[in-house]
Order: structure tokens, then C-alpha cells, then sequence
């Protein structure tokens, strides 16, 4: 697990990302997209003249396409086309592979895979709402918040693949970091739930960095190298902190712990996805199999979730009764 998170860092750190490739600096590309712009955008190269709107399908007008990124879509497949008639590998374009929309889609298989995460949580989030009381139970109000925070990190991950702007690229920045970081809260909120006030004041640092880097992210001068840093180093100490919780809880007979150490041993065995970094078939990318590969994980640590909270309402009830016969 910690081998393949050092290998992302590394990878990340050698090969930035970037905001020009080898298709969008190429002349072919440059020269489609400055005749494309000219017959089919007026001077601001955002809006249609009236012939190109109608050509323009359902979908594309309902996910608001400009007629720039039209231009820039139709023009990277031309040149897909043309690198490969000459036997040149596939290239990117802004940093980025080419993907083949559907129904409007920029990103379909990622959108898509995330959209399975969100359902996934959704799905696990129900069930603990369905067996345990907030007023009966310990911890159980601090996952339920939990929850919301992971299924506000996927929406915006299907939406953000669903259409990348701007906007959309920094909520999705800022909520991927608050899914990892919640998961490092979860192992101290866990690991100290008898002591409050100390887990709060381990806490109160790293919520505001947590502050301070989304804003960071919403001036748009992002540092995709710092970015990735800063999720990979809170991701290690979550995963570190539960892997060591539970390998004491195992240690003292308390066998439900296996499914948190499982779940970490497997989101860092998906996570090694995201070094492939090969051309999509169509729609599916390495990051795209790595949504696909987290999407029953969530069962997985949710599960842990309600095996534990049955621990701990049967232990408050033993010590309810131990203090009764005293």
C-alpha cells in the first residue's frame, strides 16, 4: 500500500502537469482550430453564429458547450486522426487524453465511475441510518457526517468529469482532499473517542490547513504537484493511524478491525491505477479504472462502520451495568 502511494508521489513530482501537449501545439491542431473559430464563432470565440448553433446536438447545448470548446473538441479528434494515420502514438491535448463524449459528457467512464462511488456510499450511509439510534449509539452522529462529506466528494467528481471548468475543477479539488482528510479525522475521532478534547486539539491544525489550502485552490493558481503532496500526506497518516488501530484491536480479539485494514490495503493497491497513465480505450483511462476499482470499497469500510458501532453499544451497555452493581 505505502510502496504504490511513494511511486504516485514520485510519478507526480517527475512528470507536472501541464498545460500544453504535444496535440494542442501541434500546427495541425492550431491551424483546425483558428479556421474552425472564424466560420463558426463570433469574436468573443464563445458564442455560435446562428448556422453553427443548429448543428450543435441536444446534449452539448444542455451542458453548455461553448463554441470554442466545440471547435477544440472536434479539432483534437482531426488530429488524433491525422497522428495516428502517420503512426504516431495518441497524444494529449492541455495536459489531458482525448476522450470520446457521450450524450454530452466530457469524461463518460470517469463520470460514470464515480457516480457508482456516490451510489456505493449513498447505499452503505442508508444502512447505518436504518439500524442505529444518534441518541443510542457513540460515533454514530459523527458518521453520518462522514458520509455526507464522502457523497458531496463524488457528486462533485461527477460533476467535474461530466464537464471540466474552472469552477467545477476546483470544487472537485477541494472535496477530493476533504473525502481523504475526513478518513484521517475518522481514525483519531475513533482511536481518541474517550478523549474528546485531546482528539480536538490534534485536530484543530490540520482543519485549518484544510481551510487555508481550499482557499489556495480558489485563486486558480494551483500547484498540481503541492496538491497531490498535500492529499498523499494526509492519505499515509490516515491510512498509517488505522492500520495501527486495528492491529491492536485484532491483537486484543476485537476480529471486526480486519475489514478497516482490508479496506486500506485495497484503496492503496487501487490507487497504484493511477500510474498506468495510458491512453483511454474510447472513454476508460487509468483514472477512470481506479474510480471503477474504489466503487465497492465503500461497502467494505462501512461495514467496519457497523460492526463497530455494534462494539461500542455493547460495551456503553456493560459499563451501564458495571456501574449499576457498584
Amino acid at each position: 500500500m505505502y510502496l504504490s502511494i511513494l511511486l504516485l508521489f514520485i510519478f507526480t513530482a517527475k512528470f507536472p502537469i501541464i498545460l500544453a501537449s504535444d496535440g494542442d501545439r501541434s500546427p495541425f491542431y492550431q491551424n483546425c482550430l483558428k479556421s474552425c473559430l472564424k466560420e463558426n464563432c463570433t469574436g468573443d470565440g464563445h458564442s455560435f453564429t446562428s448556422a453553427a448553433l443548429k448543428q450543435q446536438d441536444f446534449w452539448c447545448r444542455l451542458l453548455k458547450w461553448s463554441c470554442r470548446e466545440e471547435c477544440q473538441y472536434n479539432c483534437m479528434w482531426k488530429t488524433v486522426n491525422g497522428f495516428q494515420e502517420r503512426g504516431y502514438s495518441i497524444p494529449k491535448f492541455h495536459g489531458k487524453w482525448p476522450f470520446v463524449r457521450l450524450w454530452g459528457v466530457q469524461e463518460p467512464a470517469s463520470a460514470f465511475a464515480s457516480l457508482l462511488n456516490l451510489a456505493s456510499h449513498i447505499y452503505m450511509h442508508n444502512e447505518i441510518a436504518k439500524r442505529f439510534s444518534v441518541k443510542n449509539t457513540p460515533l454514530v452522529l459523527f458518521w453520518h457526517g462522514f458520509a455526507m462529506v464522502c457523497m458531496n466528494a463524488w457528486t462533485w467528481s461527477t460533476i467535474f468529469h461530466t464537464r471540466d471548468t474552472p469552477f467545477t475543477e476546483f470544487m472537485d479539488y477541494a472535496c477530493a482532499l476533504s473525502m481523504v482528510m475526513s478518513l484521517f479525522v475518522a481514525a483519531i475521532v475513533r482511536v481518541f473517542h474517550r478523549r474528546k478534547k485531546f482528539a480536538m486539539a490534534i485536530l484543530a491544525l490540520p482543519i485549518l490547513y484544510y481551510v487555508e489550502h481550499v482557499r489556495y485552490l480558489y485563486s486558480g493558481r494551483i500547484d498540481y504537484d503541492y496538491n497531490m503532496m498535500v492529499n498523499i500526506f494526509f492519505g499515509v497518516l490516515g491510512s498509517a493511524t488505522w492500520v495501527c488501530w486495528a492491529g491492536g484491536q485484532l491483537a486484543a480479539g476485537r476480529r471486526h478491525a480486519w475489514r478497516v485494514a482490508a479496506f486500506t490495503a485495497l484503496s492503496g493497491a487501487a490507487l497504484a491505477l493511477e500510474l498506468l497513465d495510458f491512453a483511454p480505450r474510447r472513454a476508460w483511462d487509468a483514472h477512470a479504472l481506479w474510480h471503477l476499482a474504489t466503487a465497492p470499497l465503500p461497502l467494505l469500510f462501512y461495514r467496519f462502520v457497523i460492526d463497530d458501532l455494534q462494539y461500542l453499544q455493547r460495551s456503553k451497555i456493560v459499563v451501564k451495568n458495571d456501574l449499576k452493581l457498584t
